[in-house]
């Protein structure tokens, strides 16, 4: 398998966020049994709780910024590509999940 290109956006202050790297360690890991003829591609978006609660309210129509949003490749059939799609943390909800009640 080849490698997953992965592009990560930090669109919020990088302390205490992952690395890039990281993202790209876990992204291998979780293609790891997965088989690609070609690099497989994936957009990480890291962000705050405004643009979070944006995206939640446009896409899903829930007024709150939520951990993790994800969207497919939506490309028309037939047309092969290796994109698999975008995700979009948002930095303060995962924080405040780690932190516990």
């Amino acid at each position: 398998m080849t490698p997953p290109d992965v592009c990560v956006t930090y669109a919020t202050p990088r302390r205490g966020t992952p690395s890039t790297a990281s993202f790209r360690r876990w992204t291998a890991a979780a293609l790891g049994g997965a088989r690609h003829r070609q690099s497989a591609e994936l957009s990480i978006r890291i962000v705050g709780a405004r643009e979070g609660r944006n995206l939640n309210r446009r896409y899903r129509g829930k007024d709150y910024a939520t951990n993790v949003l994800s969207f497919t490749a939506d490309l028309p059939r037939g047309i092969p590509s290796p994109l698999l799609g975008d995700l979009v943390i948002c930095a303060p909800v995962v924080a405040r999940a780690l932190r516990g009640p």
